[in-house]
């Protein structure tokens, strides 16, 4: 009997020893493979503060900027604001502007109130081929309110 207590005492000492090293291997080891992913991934955020209003419809045109991060991005954002559904609305594109200073600009005249979907897109310019762009590689999107 003594012997099988022994045995177990010593089982669960390296079950638990084998559970700390473990753990402690977990928490080396999974910040060092975040930080080897290649390439430094693209943020998009939305910025309306351009405006002294709400989007409506009768207050003309609404200014929307994307803001790109990191800062010396250098590409081009689209951007897409898409009708509320069943309006009857059409879909408003800004093609591909360059990316300044971490910032694209485009203004939206609403022509119908509801709740908006605006997209960004974010692509690169392909070397090999002047005007062409690389496929998407951030997107963001967000819905905004556009009164009467």
């Amino acid at each position: 009997m003594e012997v099988e207590r022994r045995y177990t005492g010593r089982v669960r000492r390296w079950i638990v020893v084998a559970l700390l090293v473990i753990a402690g291997l977990g928490i080396t080891v999974g910040p060092a493979w975040a930080d080897s992913s290649p390439g430094n991934p693209i943020t998009l955020s939305f910025d309306f503060s351009d405006n002294g209003a709400a989007p409506s419809v009768s207050g003309g045109v609404f200014n929307v900027a994307v803001d790109v991060l990191p800062e010396q991005t250098h590409g081009a954002i689209r951007m897409v604001a898409v009708a509320p559904a069943n309006s009857g609305a059409s879909t408003m594109v800004c093609r591909f502007q360059n990316v300044t200073e971490g910032r694209v600009r485009c203004a939206f005249t609403f022509t119908t109130s509801g709740t908006w979907t605006l997209h960004a897109q974010y692509a690169q310019y392909l070397a090999y081929a002047p005007g062409r762009f690389s496929p998407v590689l951030a997107a963001a999107s967000t819905n905004i309110r556009v009164g009467n």
